[in-house]
């Protein structure tokens, strides 16, 4: 059961990895703002399974932590509002479209969340 839950555990964590290295890796041109947004989805959606599933890492240094980090992630940043307003106005505009990837990157290593997932991850595997 348990190397189950770390599996699991360590699958969520990987595809959080996968997409913040999506979105490090767009080249900031006009298409990649839909990119952008449904990568930036799958983290969020990624995480919010973490925040519910972190109690299975129990033995754990990192679980409340981690889950400190994902609560101050997800009150400190939303860019659902800025990215539907680039994605209607903006959207051929390459400068505007670096400046949402910058400050959603930025966002994610606020705290070291991403970097704690990738220790975790590490651990896991």
């Amino acid at each position: 059961m348990i190397k189950d839950t770390d599996e699991y555990l360590s699958d969520i964590m990987r595809k959080v990895l996968n997409s913040y290295s999506i979105i490090e890796n767009l080249s900031d041109q006009p298409n990649d703002l839909q990119v952008l947004e449904i990568e930036l989805k799958k983290i969020n959606g990624f995480l919010l399974v973490l925040i519910k599933k972190v109690n299975l890492l129990n033995d754990s240094p990192h679980s409340k932590k981690l889950e400190k980090r994902i609560n101050l992630y997800f009150q400190n940043h939303d860019f659902s509002r800025e990215i539907n307003l680039l994605l209607d106005t903006y959207a051929n505009d390459i400068h505007r479209v670096k400046n949402i990837r910058d400050s959603v990157i930025s966002s994610l290593n606020d705290n070291k969340l991403i970097e704690m997932i990738y220790e975790i991850y590490n651990e896991l595997k």
